[in-house]
């Protein structure tokens, strides 16, 4: 009768052959790690990303330098190694062995992943194109025609509209002209209604120098009207005219024209910095800038873009965050309209990019 024991001891000899084999024969190895790969490093980029922007939100609030590092490559390298060793001794009936019957396998097997990521840091005509340039109107006006509501891109984008200024984030913030929240609430009723369009004239040399805003001639409501009239007594917009070009510009140019001064990455950051819970202390000593200024009792005012908290401790539900001179600063995940103008502002900051970048530095830094 066979030996039971030892033809499981066998068994589990090949088994530890075949596996060390199978470690040893990469064939495909890439391929089989494609999909976990590619997710993880997604995963792990747009959660930097998210980081990297939020911290640069407040430090800004600090006066402090905001730097972009932006991922330019990730190599992903494996290595696969294995060896196997087999001997023994078997003994005969006529000469057996002294010792017995015996035969050893043995085998070792070692995975490497050694990813190398390569950051590329946002100076120079990159920084000052990337941050500094106002985003184009005609872009905004593209999201508008696309879907995007035109009250919060306005609140978001735009520092002024035919000299009716939105509030301006500095060392000494001032608020917005009670207007212009008025203007925001008038548009979005107008375009919810679909009576409002933009048109580019064909043949221009730089479209947005083309761009007309108009109001369809097909029948409104009573209500849609009254506000279209508004927006046009608060734009000083000629009453009897039914389109109007639009132009980058701060001062009022006309009845028949809306100018319109857009607002680069850089002072969307520095505006939305004003919504940080900083704490009290940090205020009254002067190491960070106040916060947002209220309007007036009575007034009107848009809802807040975004709402960053703080505090000491971890937050549990938290969307992003970081953490900055021993305080945690994040968005609540429960916070769908911190979390969606958060995401917005990450896309809109690829809209002032114009051109072709040059050369930059490159930092590479092996990951283990």
């Amino acid at each position: 009768m066979k030996d039971l024991s030892c033809w499981g001891r066998t068994r589990r000899h090949w088994v530890a052959v075949l596996t060390i084999a199978s470690l040893s024969g990469c064939t495909g190895l890439g391929a089989v790690t494609l999909d976990r790969d590619r997710l993880n490093y997604t995963q792990a980029v747009a959660n930097s990303w998210k980081q990297q922007t939020l911290l640069n939100i407040v430090k800004l609030r600090y006066a402090d330098t905001p730097i972009f590092v932006d991922v330019g490559q990730v190599i992903s390298g494996y290595e696969v190694e294995g060896t196997f060793t087999a001997g023994g001794s078997i003994g005969n009936k006529t000469a057996p062995s002294a010792v017995g019957d015996f035969f050893n396998i043995g085998g070792t097997g070692r995975y490497l992943d050694r990813p190398t990521v390569t950051y590329v840091p946002l100076t120079g005509s990159d920084f000052i194109r990337t941050l500094m340039t106002p985003i184009p109107p005609i872009r905004l006006f593209e999201l508008i025609e696309s879907g995007w509501p035109i009250g919060g891109l306005f609140n978001a984008c735009v520092q002024s509209v035919n000299g009716l200024s939105n509030s301006k984030a500095s060392g000494t913030r001032r608020a917005a002209d009670p207007d212009f929240f008025v203007l925001l609430k008038s548009l979005q009723r107008i375009q919810d209604s679909g009576a409002v369009g933009l048109a580019v004239t064909p043949g221009k040399e730089k479209p947005s120098e083309g761009m007309v805003l108009f109001f369809p001639t097909m029948p409104v409501p009573p209500d849609i009207e009254k506000e279209r009239e508004q927006v046009k007594r608060l734009l000083r917009l000629d009453p009897g005219k039914t389109e109007f070009r639009i132009i980058y510009g701060a001062a009022f140019q006309g009845g028949d024209t809306v100018a319109l001064q857009t607002r680069s990455a850089f002072q969307i950051l520095l505006e939305l910095s004003s919504y940080i819970q900083v704490p009290e202390d940090d205020i009254r000593e002067h190491r960070a800038y106040p916060g947002a200024q209220l309007l007036s009792e009575g007034q009107e005012a848009y809802p807040y873009p975004v709402r960053i908290l703080s505090g000491t401790s971890r937050p549990a539900e938290a969307f992003v965050m970081v953490r900055y001179n021993d305080v945690w600063f994040w968005i609540d995940n429960r916070d769908l309209r911190s979390k969606a103008s958060f995401t917005f502002l990450l896309v809109l900051m690829t809209l002032s990019e114009t051109g072709e970048k040059g050369p930059s530095p490159i930092l590479t830094i092996r990951a283990n």
